[in-house]
């Protein structure tokens, strides 16, 4: 199961751990977020810095960027659904309303 976990939301996860239902329906709100230039910052790296070079600096980068939304979206209780390329998906529950 531990290898698996990193595919399942972390809101399924903690849903699965403490024996809870997950719903059909849920109201929140989808994040999606998409690095803007991320093809000329791939290009621009590897003629600098050589193709393997620059796709550890760029991989450097990214995990920064994502490190940061990833706690941000951790702080106020959403999940990571996934990852794709450059772009990551997000989901946050609606609040109680309160």
């Amino acid at each position: 199961m531990e290898v698996l976990s990193a595919y399942v939301p972390m809101d399924r996860r903690h849903a699965m751990e403490r024996g809870d239902s997950i719903p059909d329906l849920a109201r929140g709100a989808a994040l999606f977020a998409d690095i803007s230039g991320f093809t000329p910052l791939t290009e621009a790296l590897s003629r600098a810095l050589g193709p393997r070079r620059g796709v550890e600096e760029l991989t450097g980068y990214l995990n920064q960027v994502y490190d940061a939304l990833i706690n941000e979206v951790d702080r106020y209780g959403g999940s990571v659904i996934a990852f794709a390329g450059d772009a990551i998906t997000c989901w946050l529950d609606a609040d109680k309303g309160s």
